[in-house]
């Protein structure tokens, strides 16, 4: 085709379509930002920013519960249970706060032409709108995203759930509810809830929740929630559901064993699915497996004038990688420079209380991969800032390669998400270990977990007898 609509189209407007689509604008070129739903994606009303702001909620809510321990009377929280509608109607309050920073008007400020409304292949460089327009441009971007996997369980689809796409629309708390799947979003929500008043249970094939986790940070996590109510069942494969007087009954096997457990709610929590089933991929011959686009390391579709960013194409269904997959589009589309996308160093964090950070090689990745290494930890509750805030649950752990290199970072603790920054740059780099003693960090912070890690394993190569015998010798010194 020689005469095309636009440079780009670029369909999805979540964190990789709106990165992408801000900067090919800004950039002069003629971006067409398609979008059906909402721009913000499932971040703004499904994810992040609601699930971020029913968490501080409930750790509000848990640190009122707790009061004694800092001092304070004790609240009489059992006359005044959480009210769903005040919370989500704080929730939403967030959210529309922030919308107006991925709104059309916004977009259309920057140079986009925006389409709210949905969008197929015709050819693999055009696309036709619902309503009958035909856009057309020699590089297309799909940014689609993904939603909740509803898995094939018998008995499912006759009966009443949520995922996080409805979660966060409640109009009252359930008594009990059942969570299905011990990832990320499953835990998460678990958590905040059983704070809110929810007699929780969740269930998870894996031997613990969060299983992409070392089993020791995880079991942190897990460990926390089951203390504070949640009923978590682990090593159980789900055999049914059925409705039943008392609710949502789930039929499941355990170590061999049939169960039952009912509750009044059931939470769907088991996975996520492209985007894909209204794109009609096959009419620009793009390939895609398991409702995912794959891509190479230039997040080019087979179709190398197609790209797939973000959760459509199935590698990390993470906001924060999304947005830099957007970030690296611009440079191949709009700059033409080289380069490939690696997603070797990506972090990510689980929002649980305390939160789950992790960068670079954990155990079980390094094994999977054969890297030998060796692994050094320090608890939260060594640094005095964790002692003056009773928040001295966690640890760091860090891996090492031959050369004592950090290859890779989890921290359970509070502010986890925020303690990771350190360590992005130290994988990144390859620093040593030891480069965490260079800084002088301020007192007391959570922060100085780091140094205190770094102090714990060059301590012993500094401070024994054969360093103290070379001094002697050399100096004259008079101590032991």
């Amino acid at each position: 085709m020689s005469i095309y609509t636009h440079d780009v189209i670029i369909i999805g407007g979540g964190a990789a379509g709106l990165t992408s689509a801000a900067g090919m604008a800004q950039l002069g070129l003629k971006t067409a930002l398609i979008e059906k739903d909402h721009m913000g994606g499932d971040c703004l009303y499904y994810g992040c920013v609601p699930s971020k702001s029913l968490i501080k909620t409930a750790r509000v809510r848990q640190l009122t519960k707790n009061s004694r321990m800092y001092g304070l009377p004790e609240p009489n929280q059992g006359s005044n249970p959480a009210s769903a509608e005040d919370v989500m109607k704080h929730v939403h309050s967030v959210i529309k706060g922030l919308e107006p920073h991925d709104s059309p008007e916004r977009f259309r400020s920057l140079g986009c032409d925006v389409y709210l409304q949905g969008a197929h292949f015709i050819s693999e460089h055009e696309v036709s709108l619902d309503d009958g327009a035909k856009l057309s441009a020699p590089k297309i971007i799909i940014s689609t995203g993904s939603s909740p996997r509803i898995p094939d369980i018998p008995g499912l689809q006759n009966t009443e759930f949520y995922t996080n796409r409805e979660i966060f629309s409640i109009d009252t708390f359930p008594k009990t509810m059942i969570t299905l799947g011990g990832g990320p979003i499953g835990v998460e929500i678990s958590q905040a809830l059983s704070r809110l008043g929810v007699a929780v249970t969740l269930i998870e094939k894996a031997p613990h929740i969060l299983s992409r986790e070392d089993d020791d940070m995880a079991g942190i996590i897990q460990s926390i929630l089951q203390d504070e109510g949640v009923t978590i069942i682990t090593n159980a494969e789900i055999l049914g559901v059925k409705n039943s007087a008392k609710g949502k009954t789930v039929l499941y096997r355990e170590n061999g064993t049939e169960k039952t457990v009912t509750a009044e709610t059931l939470l769907v929590s088991m996975g996520r699915q492209g985007n894909i089933s209204e794109l009609k991929l096959e009419n620009a011959g793009v390939i895609s497996k398991r409702s995912f686009i794959p891509v190479d390391n230039k997040l080019r579709t087979n179709k190398k004038h197609i790209f797939a960013l973000g959760d459509v194409n199935g590698n990390f269904l993470f906001t924060h990688t999304a947005g830099a997959e957007g970030s690296f589009a611009i440079k191949k589309i709009a700059l033409h420079l080289p380069g490939s996308f690696s997603y070797n160093n990506t972090p990510w964090t689980t929002y649980t209380d305390p939160e789950l950070a992790s960068v670079g090689y954990n155990e079980k990745r390094a094994k999977e991969r054969g890297i030998s290494y060796s692994v050094h930890t320090s608890g939260m509750g060594e640094i005095d800032r964790s002692n003056a805030e009773i928040e001295t649950s966690g640890k760091i752990k860090v891996l090492l390669d031959l050369k004592g290199r950090v290859i890779g970072t989890q921290i359970a603790s509070v502010h986890a998400g925020d303690l990771i920054t350190p360590s992005l740059f130290a994988v990144r780099n390859k620093w040593k270990l030891t480069k965490m003693l260079g800084p002088v960090y301020p007192y007391p912070t959570f922060g100085e977990i780091h140094r205190k890690n770094a102090g714990n394993y060059a301590g012993p190569k500094l401070f024994n007898p054969g360093v103290r015998s070379i001094l002697r010798i050399l100096f004259h010194y008079r101590g032991r």
